[in-house]
C-alpha cells in the first residue's frame, strides 16, 4: 500500500478506535492518542534530508484518469514542512485534549473528529492533484464544522459553527471553479506538472481562475472582508481553536497561495490583489485584538493579522519574501498554538478568560506563567525571540523592495509593517501584564479552584521551548527545515541566511521603534478599548454577515409565497413559464438552427391523422367537460390513442406500459373524486383567463417545436451507431437498450443514492432533535409535580371567575 495512504488511514483510524474504547475512563489516554500523530512525524522528520538535497517522493493512484482524477501525493520542501507542522503540532494537541477533556464522556467523540481534521489537513498538503485538494479542503471545512460545534448547546458555538462553514464553503465553491479553469487551461490537474509548465498569466482564463482561487484561499485564511468568522469560531473547544485556527486550517488558504505561486504570481492582479487584502487584514486584525477581554477573542484578532502578513509576503517575487514567509509560517504556529492553550489551561483552573477577572496568575501557575512570558514576547516579536527573526525578516523584504524596486511601496510597506509590530507589542504585552503580572483585577477577581498539573501545561511548554531555540541553532535548521519550503515557494533554489544580530541597520532601528511605539499602546490601552466600546453592531463583519443572513431568508420567503402561494393553477404557471423560458433561451441562442430542415411533403397516413385529431378532441373534451367522471374518460381516450401510436409504430413495450399506466390512472381517479364532493367553483377573472390561455398557447408552441426538432435533421452526429457497435462486445451485452440504461441510469442512480442517503440523514437528525425526544423521568415527575401543585390555584381561580359572574 502506498505509505501516504497508510499514513492518511492510521490517523483517520485513530480516532473511532479511541471513541469506541471510550477514553476518558483510560488514565494516560493522551500520550496514547499523541502515538500516530508522532509516528507520522518521526517520517517526515526522516525525509528531511533528502527533501533538503532536492529529491522528492511521488505516488501516484488512478482513479479516473480519463476525467483527470487520481490520488497523487507529492512530497516536497513546502507539502513536507507544513505535514511537520500538522502532525507535530497535533501530537502535542492529542496529548492537550486528554487533560482539557478530563471525565468528559464524549472525549472519544472529539478526538474521532480532530483526527479526521488531521487527516484531510495532511492529504490537503501531500496531494498533487487540484481534484483531491478539493476533497481534502472541503473535509476539513465540515470536520472544523463539527469541532466548532462540539458544545451542541450552545448557541454561539452553532452560530460560529454555522458561519464559518457557509463563508468557507462558498469561497471553496468558488475555488473549484477556478481550479476547473486552472486545470482545463493548463491541459492537467496535476500541481506540479502545472508549476513546471509555462507560467498560466498569459492564458485566456487567467484572471477569471486566479480571482475564484483567491476568493478560496482568502475565505479560508481569514482575509477581510471574510476575517470576521475566525473570531466566531472561538466558541470551539479550546484545543479545536489552538489546532484548526492557529496552526492549521487558517494556513491552508496560506498554502495554496504559497503552492500556486509559480504558476499565478507574475501579473499585476496577483500582486496588488494579495498586497492590499493582506495589508488591510494585517490592520484591522491587530488594532481589533485590543477591543476584547476575552484571551481567545484577543489570540483569534492576533491570528488573522498575522495571517494578513503571510498573505502580504507571498504577493512579492523575491528571496527575501519567500523567506519571510517561511519563518513567519513556523514561528506564528511555535507562538500562537501554546498561547492558546494557556488561555485553555486558565479557563479550566479558573472557569474564565476574561482580562478584567484575571490578575497576578503567576503565583498559582508558574509553568504556565513561564509558557506564557516566553510565547508571548515571541509574538511581541522582542529579541532574541523566534517572532523577532520573523518580523525582521519581514521588514527586510519591505526594505529591500523600497531599495531596488519600488521606493513608494516599499517605504509604505514598511511603515505599514512597524505599525502592525507596534500593535503585536501593544496587546502581547496588555495579555502578559494583564492576565500574570498586576496585582488585583477590576473586576470580581477569578480564583484557580486547581492547579493545572505540570503534564497539562507540557505539550504548550514543549513547542514554546522548540521555538525559543530556533533562533539560536538557525545554521542548523536553515537548509534542512527552512530553505526547502522556501525554495517550493520560489520554484527555484533560495539559501536562507537567519542572524539575531546584523548590526544597526535600518531594519533593526526600525524595529526598535516599534517596540517603543508598542510599550506605549499597551500603557494607553485604557484608552484605545474606551475608542472600540461604542462602535456599532452594524459595523463589523460579524453584524454585516448576520444582516446578510437574516435578508437572505427574506428573499427565500418571498420567493416562497410568490412561486407557491396561492392556487395550484398559479404555481403550475409559473413552472410552465419558466420551461418556455428556458427553452426560448435554448432554441434562439442554437447555433445550428439554419440547418433545421423538414420534409414538409411527407404527408402523415391515414390512422396516424385519425389518432392525431382524436387526441386533441379528446384533450379539448378534457379541459372543456361540465363534470368529472367525463373529464376523467376523456383523459383516459387521449392516453388510449398513445397507446395505439406506439403500436403503429412498432413499440409494443411502450404501448403495454402505456396502457397499463392509464387504466390504473383512470380507475384510480374515479376511486379518489367518487369520495370527493363536488366543488362549486368562482368564476375565474378574465386576466388568470387570458394568462392561462397564452401560457397554454406558448407551451404548445414551445412542445411542437421540439417534436419538429425530433424529427428534422439531426443537430449532432447518433450516438445509437456507436452503441450498435460496442454493446456487445464493449458492454458484455445483448440488447442495445439495456446497455444505453445501464450507462445512463449509473450515474441517475448515482444521484439517487445520494439523495435517498442525505433524506436519511436528515431525517435521522430530525428523529434526534430534542423536541422531538420524551421527558427524561426526573424532568416528566417534575413536570407532573408542578401540574398538582397548581391544581389548587386553578380551583380558586374558577371559584372567583364563577363569584364574579
Amino acid at each position: 500500500m502506498s505509505i501516504f495512504v497508510t499514513h492518511l488511514l492510521l490517523l483517520a483510524l485513530t480516532g473511532p478506535v479511541l471513541w469506541l474504547i471510550r477514553p476518558h475512563r483510560i488514565p494516560f489516554v493522551g500520550w496514547l492518542a499523541a502515538i500516530p500523530p508522532s509516528i507520522v512525524t518521526v517520517w517526515q522528520i526522516m525525509q528531511l534530508g533528502a527533501v533538503a538535497n532536492g529529491h522528492h517522493l511521488t505516488e501516484q493512484i488512478a482513479w479516473l484518469p480519463e476525467l483527470g482524477l487520481e490520488l497523487s501525493f507529492r512530497l516536497d520542501g513546502l507539502s513536507l514542512f507544513f505535514g511537520l507542522i500538522v502532525t507535530g503540532i497535533g501530537a502535542a494537541i492529542a496529548l492537550y485534549t486528554a487533560y482539557y477533556l478530563e471525565d468528559d464522556p464524549r472525549l472519544g467523540y472529539f478526538y474521532s473528529l480532530l483526527f479526521l481534521f488531521m487527516a484531510n489537513m495532511l492529504g490537503l498538503v501531500w496531494t498533487d492533484n487540484l481534484l483531491a485538494l478539493f476533497v481534502f479542503w472541503e473535509g476539513t471545512s465540515i470536520t472544523s464544522y463539527l469541532l466548532i460545534s462540539y458544545k451542541s448547546d450552545d448557541e454561539n458555538a452553532l452560530a460560529g459553527a454555522r458561519t464559518a462553514l457557509i463563508v468557507t464553503g462558498l469561497g471553496a465553491l468558488a475555488m473549484l471553479a477556478g481550479f476547473i479553469l486552472l486545470g482545463q487551461g493548463s491541459g492537467t490537474y496535476s500541481i506540479s506538472a502545472i508549476i513546471a509548465g509555462t507560467p498560466f498569466a498569459n492564458h485566456p482564463y487567467y484572471t477569471a481562475a486566479t480571482i475564484l482561487v483567491l476568493l478560496g484561499a482568502f475565505t479560508k485564511s481569514a482575509q477581510f472582508p471574510f476575517h470576521f468568522w475566525l473570531p466566531a469560531a472561538m466558541a470551539a473547544p479550546t484545543p479545536a481553536s489552538a489546532y484548526l485556527h492557529s496552526a492549521t486550517m487558517v494556513k491552508a488558504g496560506i498554502y495554496l497561495l504559497a503552492r500556486l505561486h509559480p504558476a499565478l504570481s507574475d501579473s499585476p492582479l496577483w500582486f496588488w490583489s494579495l498586497l492590499i487584502v493582506g495589508g488591510v487584514t494585517m490592520v484591522l486584525g491587530a488594532v481589533s485584538a485590543f477591543r476584547y477581554y476575552d484571551i481567545k477573542a484577543l489570540l483569534a484578532n492576533a491570528t488573522i493579522s498575522q495571517l494578513g502578513i503571510l498573505v502580504v509576503l507571498l504577493a512579492f517575487n523575491s528571496p527575501e519574501a519567500y523567506t519571510a514567509a517561511v519563518v513567519g509560517i513556523l514561528a506564528h504556529a511555535l507562538y500562537k498554538g501554546p498561547l492558546f492553550m494557556v488561555a485553555g489551561i486558565i479557563d479550566h483552573a479558573t472557569g474564565t478568560r476574561d482580562l478584567r477577572r484575571l490578575a497576578n496568575l503567576r503565583q498559582g501557575m508558574p509553568w504556565v506563567t513561564a509558557v506564557a512570558v516566553l510565547a508571548g514576547l515571541s509574538m511581541a516579536g522582542l529579541p532574541p525571540f523566534f517572532g523577532f527573526l520573523a518580523k525582521e525578516t519581514l521588514l527586510e523584504t519591505f526594505y529591500y523592495y523600497a531599495t531596488y524596486d519600488n521606493a513608494t511601496i516599499g517605504q509604505i510597506g514598511l511603515w505599514v509593517a512597524a505599525l502592525g509590530g507596534a500593535l503585536f507589542v501593544g496587546y502581547s504585552l496588555t495579555l502578559l501584564w494583564e492576565a500574570f503580572f498586576r496585582q488585583t483585577a477590576p473586576a470580581q477577581p477569578a480564583h484557580i479552584h486547581h492547579t493545572p498539573a505540570f503534564w497539562f501545561v507540557f505539550p504548550a511548554l514543549l513547542l514554546t521551548l522548540i521555538g525559543t531555540i530556533i533562533p539560536f541553532v538557525t545554521g542548523l535548521v536553515e537548509k534542512v527545515l527552512l530553505g526547502a519550503p522556501a525554495s517550493a515557494i520560489a520554484n527555484t533554489e533560495i539559501k536562507v541566511h537567519l542572524a539575531l544580530w546584523h548590526g544597526f541597520t535600518p531594519v533593526f532601528l526600525i524595529s526598535m521603534l516599534a517596540i517603543a511605539a508598542g510599550v506605549a499602546l499597551c500603557w494607553q490601552r485604557a484608552r484605545i478599548r474606551a475608542l472600540f466600546a461604542n462602535v456599532p453592531a452594524w459595523l463589523t463583519g460579524v453584524g454585516v454577515f448576520d444582516w446578510l443572513y437574516q435578508r437572505s431568508y427574506d428573499l427565500a420567503r418571498l420567493v416562497t409565497r410568490v412561486v407557491q402561494g396561492g392556487q395550484l393553477a398559479g404555481q403550475v404557471s409559473i413552472t410552465f413559464l419558466c420551461l418556455v423560458g428556458v427553452l426560448l433561451y435554448v432554441l434562439i441562442g442554437l447555433d445550428g438552427a439554419a440547418e433545421f430542415i423538414i420534409d414538409w411533403r411527407v404527408l402523415p397516413e391515414f390512422h396516424e391523422a385519425v389518432l392525431a385529431a382524436l387526441a386533441i378532441v379528446a384533450a379539448i373534451v378534457t379541459v372543456r367537460a361540465p363534470d368529472r367522471l367525463s373529464a376523467i374518460i376523456s383523459l383516459g381516450v387521449v392516453g388510449v390513442v398513445i397507446t395505439l401510436i406506439f403500436v403503429f409504430f412498432a413499440a409494443p413495450d411502450l404501448a403495454l406500459t402505456q396502457l397499463l399506466i392509464e387504466v390504473l390512472t383512470v380507475v384510480l381517479l374515479v376511486l379518489v373524486f367518487f369520495r370527493i364532493p363536488p366543488i362549486v367553483h368562482i368564476k375565474t377573472p378574465r386576466f388568470v383567463q387570458w394568462r392561462n390561455f397564452l401560457l397554454a398557447v406558448a407551451v404548445g408552441c414551445v412542445g411542437f417545436t421540439l417534436a419538429l426538432f425530433s424529427i428534422a435533421q439531426p443537430y449532432a452526429p447518433s450516438i445509437g451507431d456507436f452503441f450498435l457497435l460496442n454493446s456487445v462486445s464493449a458492454a458484455h451485452g445483448g440488447n442495445v437498450v439495456n446497455v444505453i440504461l445501464v450507462d445512463f441510469r449509473g450515474f441517475d442512480t448515482l444521484a439517487e443514492i445520494a439523495v435517498l442517503a442525505i433524506a436519511a440523514i436528515g431525517g435521522y437528525g430530525l428523529l434526534r432533535a430534542s423536541r422531538l425526544r420524551p421527558l427524561r423521568p426526573a424532568v416528566a415527575e417534575q413536570t407532573e409535580e408542578q401540574a398538582q401543585a397548581q391544581k389548587p390555584a386553578q380551583k380558586r381561580a374558577q371559584g372567583e371567575r364563577s363569584g364574579h359572574d
